[in-house]
């Protein structure tokens, strides 16, 4: 392309031009001839004078407009000077946008301070700038540019002196001067944009005060020359590239109006001419949050999921002459994109595609008949391209079927599906009489019982072959959140409603079959969607179990599982919710207690739930929930999604508010059986007691509001606890489940509504082949594991002599629950009796169980014992797990029993150090936290580098389309967020780095700020932007040079595209590491002066730390040398040295991460090594980096 370019160059100014006569287009007097503003516009000792001042301003560029008529071929001269803080301008074959504002679209010469903007060619209400000075640019039909030359940077000449400015515009070809040397030359061949005749016209620039001076202003009109200049370069074999068969599609760009994204609705346009018949033209379309089309002013179809494209047929909108596809575009987040195809197909079968790219204007307004050709477009600007097709965060969207992007059920039908069972509606309830049901139970005869969530009361459902009949209970109790039939009573858990939040129990006091009496057994504080919910029976039937939402205070317990000093216990300084969720809740979030049927003691159970609604026991007699997730903090490292719980005595489960909740590593807390993913739980049942296949009766069955989906859990025995998979059993659009029984008849019955919405009563039953015989429960053998963390679990809460002796074995069981159970129950035994045999334990995993429970239970003064006892451990010969514990257990004591001295910070500080960057996320969590609270030196150097990181693939939670698909109010922002990826282990170091105050310097500085830039490609749930702004706002405050905050602030919103610019395109070489410290590459390929891009995934299995630098020829012996003499800029430096011998690297690399290095490839031919230059790595650790011409 360079060669074509220079030989057109070569012979257009060999080809003699026969000029016309010269027109003089001012006569040196007055106006005449011209029209403009007369408020900027006059004529002062015989020049044109524009001229802005600071009370007198423009508030869109205006023109002075020659009347001479529309200018084709022609050369024009005149001389100019500009004076003032702003630029000018000379509009040539352009466009008169609007007459009455002396708007004007079209070529420009520029009169630009800059040098390399001086002489430029700018489109003026079209694609910007098309070439700078020093550049030459041939743009062939379908707009693709090719530039020669690099923009000249260097001051020629001042724009306040006279200077002369020439354009000669012949055919395609127009080159700019500026005092006879040649700006610019371009060869426009976009047959949608490209302008062969038009206005001329001198721009007066809005911004800054300016005056413009004009004279000597001579036009020279040619004749015929394109023509001759076409059949020149055809005698050479040169040939224009201005076919209208396009030789290829040209690829779809995501754009926006900036690459700083927000929540915002912009608008875009696309403006081009059909000169021929159409046989069909359709436009595909996208636009991450949502969009609406329109084609010159009629609307033609809008969309909300971008996760695909919608195609709409667009023929009869269209017409010959100027047309344009305005779309009005909206986003929500920090990532956004609107990607748009037009195919045109002539009636002679030639194919045209309009695409979305730099050439398509956009605003944040819209003006009058924004929609429509041709209208005024003052303020618009071009868009800013955010990727192309394909890219992250949004893939290639235009690869799949228009339309949904996975199939969903019939709206409102519900789908059961397992094989030989059948779900039918068997009632619809009337929302004004009877409300929106969210409660059952059944009773001794087989009644249902449903209670709405609102003030309508509790009905009671007997069920027929017919219609059900339906009752009323005749109480004044509403809000029923939890209904249970047991002890010939019903047990109703009031959220809200009448007589307040509370337990109640409602019996029949005269015999007539009629519940008509209340009684008050215990009110609860709390309410609303996290308040009171559930009410199940024990298994053994003698207790009841009580559900209590995170916003429901505990009630006073008169015994506890739990020891009741239960704590925020955050090493580092929590930050809640970025919009406020929950942000004055405490410890221990949502809780379960057990009471008698009476209600006169309540037990805490269980504790650190966010919002479970309901709880089931299986088969074993062991209790399960489903709690909920935090959907805003979707995309974080503290979002957990929702989860079934297996909950166990004194259980605590680790929520806490805003990024302050427990990682499932943490042995202070239990882990979730099984993660679920997004959704809203509501109902938890057993499938004991139905007449389905045994699998089923099985079964723990959880219900998700949002998604319209009832699981399966189908358990398997693992140890003390359960190994689970889910099954989708019902789903449904909108199914919006509420709660469900299992009837006397051996059927499911299941409630939707909830929230006010349109409520049901379905039924599932079984009619398949199966064997539906009741299971038996488990033998003894089967549940030895179980039967030994029961014992554990009688000490609970109890003391009790001699228990000692029995639990200590048990705090080193392989059994993580056994090992809780035990660790609980030592806590309830007086510390005096075991606080120094635990400091003085040998044995590893029981030292670790018993200074946990010494760092939660002990006196502040044992601090340094347990310190002390810590540093017996052999880290060598410790598990992963068990290094986790270590660490948790040290900051446990730190928060509740006081931190280090300064020389015991130091100290640990270099103990740990080396541990990190460790091979998993969680240990470099953990020891990220830690050393962040000791102020270890070298954290911010070891700690930055990984924020350039990514995950090798999905980081930790993957999402099922199907499922996200079943609600397009909450799936999309999930799809969104799968779609971006957004890091969440490098937004964990922003969040430990923004404690930092001592030890940056500018270096460390810009690269954490620059993170925030980056940070706004990424996508999550409506706390997310907040939460990352949050941290870089507390981050700001800790500098407290004004002029380094201010520069750091500005760097924060410097748009910063996750592919470095003018990469988009590149190739991708991957490298990778294997045992025995090499790279699994030996040998890369490129040719030279290729933009690449090597993307290094650290996948080695011994968990060490790489990098990858590319070196000169014959060069790597000495950077491996050089590396190991850096010095104390080592880990800073990431163990590359600053030599020219380096010519690219990555930082180190940590396990399990990638790093993309864009570079491009010397340009001259050679091998050129790459090598781990990580000390003692680079002799075996290397690689031939082979470029060719």
């Amino acid at each position: 392309m360079t060669k074509k370019i220079l030989i057109i160059t070569t012979l257009i100014f060999a080809i003699k031009i026969n000029a016309a006569s010269a027109e003089t287009l001012f006569n040196g007097k007055d106006l005449s001839g011209w029209d403009g503003n007369p408020d900027f516009w006059s004529v002062e000792n015989g020049v044109i004078v524009g001229e802005t001042t600071p009370d007198k301003k423009t508030s869109s560029n205006t023109f002075l407009i020659w009347k001479g008529g529309e200018v084709g071929d022609f050369e024009l001269t005149l001389k100019a000077r500009v004076k003032g803080n702003n630029n000018s301008g000379i509009q040539y074959r352009s466009k008169v946008i609007n007459a009455k504002s002396w708007s004007v679209g079209g070529y420009q010469m520029d009169m630009h301070p800059a040098p390399n903007y001086l002489g430029m060619l700018y489109e003026e209400r079209g694609r910007g700038i098309i070439a700078q000075c020093g550049q030459r640019a041939i743009i062939d039909d379908k707009g693709k540019k090719a530039l020669e030359g690099k923009p000249d940077a260097k001051k020629k000449y001042n724009l306040s002196d006279w200077n002369e400015y020439s354009i000669s515009a012949i055919g395609n070809r127009l080159v700019h001067k500026v005092n006879g040397q040649i700006t610019v030359e371009i060869e426009d061949n976009e047959i949608s944009k490209k302008s062969s005749k038009g206005i001329l016209a001198l721009q007066l620039h809005a911004g800054g005060a300016m005056r413009l001076e004009v004279k000597d202003i001579v036009l020279v009109n040619k004749k015929n020359e394109s023509a001759k200049v076409k059949e020149s370069l055809k005698n050479h074999n040169i040939f224009l590239i201005n076919s209208a068969q396009q030789a290829s599609v040209p690829t779809v760009k995501w754009i926006w109006n900036s690459k700083s994204a927000r929540t915002e609705t912009i608008y875009a346009r696309r403006q081009w001419t059909l000169s021929t018949p159409l046989k069909s033209s359709k436009l595909s379309i996208t636009c991450d949050n949502g969009f609406t089309a329109f084609v010159n002013g009629q609307k033609v179809g809008s969309g909300s999921q971008w996760e695909t494209h919608y195609e709409f047929d667009i023929k009869k909108y269209l017409h010959n002459g100027d047309n344009v596809l305005a779309v009005e575009a909206h986003n929500e987040g920090q990532a956004a994109g609107l990607a748009a195809k037009v195919k045109l197909v002539a009636a002679n079968g030639v194919t045209r595609h309009i695409v979305s790219d730099n050439e398509w204007i956009v605003a944040n307004k819209k003006a009058p008949g924004w929609m429509a050709p041709s209208v005024d477009t003052t303020g618009w600007k071009n868009a800013v391209v955010a990727g192309k097709m394909g890219d992250t965060p949004w893939g290639d969207v235009f690869s799949k079927k228009p339309g949904l992007s996975v199939a969903v059920a019939t709206k409102g039908a519900a789908e059961v599906h397992p094989k030989g069972f059948e779900v039918e509606k068997i009632y619809n309830v009337p929302k004004g009489e009877q409300g929106s049901w969210v409660s059952m139970a059944v009773d001794s005869k087989g009644r249902l019982y449903c209670g709405d969530q609102g003030g309508k009361g509790i009905f009671r459902v007997t069920l027929s072959s017919e219609e059900p009949k339906i009752e009323k209970v005749p109480v004044p109790v509403s809000g029923a959140q939890g209904l249970l039939w047991a002890f010939d009573s019903l047990y109703v858990c009031t959220n809200g409603g009448k007589p307040g939040s509370g337990l109640y129990r409602l019996t029949d006091s005269n015999g007539d079959d009629v519940l008509d009496k209340v009684q008050d057994m215990r009110r609860f504080a709390g309410g609303g969607e996290h308040g009171p919910h559930a009410v199940s029976l024990s298994p053994d039937g003698k207790y009841l179990y009580v559900v209590g939402g995170n916003h429901t205070a505990v009630p006073k317990p008169e015994s506890s599982a739990l020891k009741m000093n239960y704590a925020e216990d955050q090493l580092l300084p929590r930050m809640p919710d970025a919009r406020g969720h929950a942000r004055n809740i405490r410890a221990p979030g949502g809780w379960i207690a057990r009471t008698d049927p009476e209600g006169k003691a309540f037990h805490l159970y269980s504790a650190g739930f966010r919002n479970h609604y309901d709880i089931a026991f299986n088969r074993d007699g062991e209790m399960f929930t489903y709690d909920s997730d935090m959907e805003w903090d979707s995309g974080t490292p503290w979002y957990r999604p929702t989860r079934i719980y297996h909950v166990t005595s004194g259980s605590e489960f680790g929520w806490r508010t805003g990024t302050g909740k427990f990682p499932e590593w943490y042995p202070d807390v239990l882990p979730p059986t099984l993660d679920i993913g997004p959704g809203c739980p509501t109902g938890v049942i057993s499938g004991l007691g139905s007449k389905f296949p045994a699998k089923y009766q099985d079964a723990i069955y959880a219900f998700d509001w949002t998604y319209g989906t009832i699981y399966a859990i189908h358990l398997d025995p693992d140890g003390s606890s359960y190994k689970a998979k889910k099954e989708e059993f019902v789903t449904g659009v909108p199914l919006n489940v509420t709660d469900g029984v299992i009837g006397k008849d051996g059927n499911m019955y299941f409630a939707v509504g909830g929230r006010g919405t349109q409520s049901a009563l379905y039924r599932v039953k079984y009619s398949g082949s199966e064997s539906t015989a009741a299971i038996k429960i488990r033998n003894n053998s089967e549940t030895k594991m179980i039967e030994t963390r029961r014992a554990l679990e009688d000490f609970h809460g109890k003391e009790i002599q001699g228990a000692i002796e029995k639990i200590w074995p048990k705090l080193s069981h392989a059994d993580r629950f056994v090992r809780y159970a035990a660790r609980v129950a030592l806590e309830h035994q007086p510390v005096v009796e075991w606080q120094e045999k635990a400091l003085e334990e040998e044995d590893p995993q029981t030292l670790l169980s018993a200074l946990l429970a010494l760092s939660r239970q002990g006196d502040a003064a044992l601090k340094e014992d347990i310190l002390n006892a810590l540093s017996t451990l052999n880290v060598s010969e410790m598990t992963e797990s068990q290094k986790l514990e270590a660490l948790r257990v040290m900051g446990l004591t730190f928060i509740r029993m006081g931190g280090p001295d300064e020389e015991t910070a130091q100290e640990i500080a270099e103990a740990i150090s080396p541990l990190y960057p460790a091979s998993s996320d969680a240990m470099n969590r953990e020891l990220v936290a830690m050393l962040v609270y000791l102020k270890a030196d070298d954290v911010l150097a070891k700690t930055i580098p990984l924020m350039n990181q990514e995950a090798a693939g999905l980081e930790e939670i993957e999402f099922d389309d199907k499922l996200l698909a079943r609600s397009g109010q909450y799936g999309g922002s999930f799809q969104r967020q799968k779609a971006s990826n957004p890091q969440r282990q490098q937004i964990w170091y922003a969040y430990a780095l923004k404690n930092v105050e001592e030890g940056w310097n500018e270096n460390l500085r810009k690269q954490f700020f620059g993170w925030f830039a980056k940070s706004r490609n990424f996508k999550g749930g409506a706390s997310f932007e907040g939460f990352i702004n949050n941290f870089r706002n507390e981050s700001l405050n800790k500098i407290k040079d004004a002029k380094v905050k201010a520069e750091m602030d500005s760097l924060t919103k410097k748009p910063i595209a996750l592919i470095p610019e003018g990469f988009e395109d590149a190739r991708i070489l991957k490298v990778g590491a294997k045992p025995g410290m090499k790279f699994d590459i030996e040998s890369l390929e490129a040719k030279a002066g290729e933009k690449i891009g090597i993307e290094f995934i650290n996948n080695d299995p011994t968990g060490l730390m790489h990098n990858l630098a590319v070196c000169a020829p014959g060069s790597r012996q000495k950077v491996v040398a050089s590396a190991l003499t850096i010095g104390p800029k080592a880990i800073e430096q990431n163990f590359v040295p600053d030599i020219p011998e380096v010519l690219a690297s990555t930082p180190q690399v940590a396990p399990g991460r990638k790093y993309v290095l864009y570079m491009s490839a010397p340009s001259t031919p050679g091998s050129y090594p790459y090598v781990c230059t990580y000390p003692g790595h680079g002799q075996l650790m290397f690689g031939t980096l082979k470029v060719t011409k």
